[in-house]
């Protein structure tokens, strides 16, 4: 027989001695999470209260406002974007509209976040994402083999591609895998003619790729929506790789608008609804790889962005491996 807690919610061994009231879920948090650690477990437990317990149960969290950096403003942050990546609009709530101000009264990071869903976050389905704890073992990623001003390189001419991104913006491209166990080649490229996205479904993309990129493999494109796309970045942001944690919902969410913005070339810190506005008018892109490394790949990503007149092309190849 399964133990139930007072309110009549059945027990969740995952959640075992987690309070349900605020006051006391704000004690446990002050008391047992602290340092770096701390701030990854508050995560952690966002994400499991609100894939664990009813809506209902934890908007009165919210009500608790947070009045100074700390655990429990992590958590109430935390957790009003893991509802609403969860589907959940909390434009209506009150609780969580001043909830939302006073973390802007706090500068967290979080707090420019919308409160709902934006239209390229349809696809966005954490309650499906497999709850895996991995290690912490940080594996750093060389740079990207390529020319270091992010302009022509000295023996292109006029007729070949070219990368025009810098070191920042690729790092801004590779922000949803940057805790992937892989390098992950990213650039923005200049294309020599406009290109046609039917032209993506057959190898002649790779004729686009400037030498710096070949370490990819061939490419073989597809269409994709960009909801679908948003969704990929965002499971990688969210989910934990083979070395190292992930993000969950509201960081994950950040990380994964930062990618598309860096695609697309929109200003790092623009806001969420503005760097929707601007994806939605890019054709996206997904590839298949023929695999450039032999050994076992857990997950890999392949994406691209070319540009409403077809001159530009953004593009992110990552995998996780151990």
């Amino acid at each position: 027989m399964s133990r139930h807690t007072g309110g009549g919610e059945p027990h969740d061994p995952a959640l075992s001695g987690v309070p349900v009231d605020a006051g006391s879920l704000a004690e446990l948090v002050r008391d047992r999470y602290t340092g770096d650690r701390g701030l990854r477990q508050i995560r952690d437990l966002a994400a499991l209260l609100a894939g664990k317990r009813p809506v209902h149960r934890l908007l009165p969290l919210l009500e608790r406002l947070p009045d100074e950096p700390g655990m429990w403003a992590e958590l109430v942050a935390c957790l009003t974007q893991e509802l609403v990546v969860r589907g959940v609009n909390l434009t209506r709530v009150p609780a969580a509209a001043r909830c939302a101000a006073a973390l802007r009264e706090l500068d967290h990071p979080l707090a420019g976040l919308p409160l709902k869903r934006s239209r390229g976050e349809r696809l966005v389905r954490p309650s499906d994402f497999p709850w895996r704890d991995r290690g912490e073992l940080h594996v750093p990623r060389p740079p990207l083999s390529r020319n270091r001003e992010g302009t022509r390189p000295a023996n292109a001419s006029a007729g070949e591609p070219r990368i025009v991104s810098t070191r920042r913006d690729e790092l801004l491209i590779a922000s949803a895998v940057r805790h992937w166990s892989s390098p992950s080649p990213a650039a923005v490229i200049e294309l020599p003619r406009p290109l046609d996205p039917r032209e993506v479904a057959s190898p002649r993309v790779n004729a686009f790729l400037p030498d710096a990129l070949t370490t990819v493999g061939a490419l073989n494109g597809r269409r994709e929506s960009l909801g679908d796309v948003v969704g990929e970045l965002f499971t990688a942001a969210y989910c934990d790789a083979v070395f190292q944690a992930g993000s969950r919902g509201g960081y994950g969410r950040v990380k994964a608008w930062r990618s598309i913005a860096g695609l697309t070339g929109a200003p790092a810190d623009a806001p969420l609804h503005r760097v929707n506005e601007l994806a939605a008018r890019w054709t996206w892109l997904a590839f298949g790889l023929t695999r450039w490394e032999p050994y076992w790949v857990d997950r890999e990503i392949a994406i691209g962005a070319l540009s409403p007149e077809g001159n530009v092309l953004g593009l992110l190849v990552s995998h996780d491996t151990d």
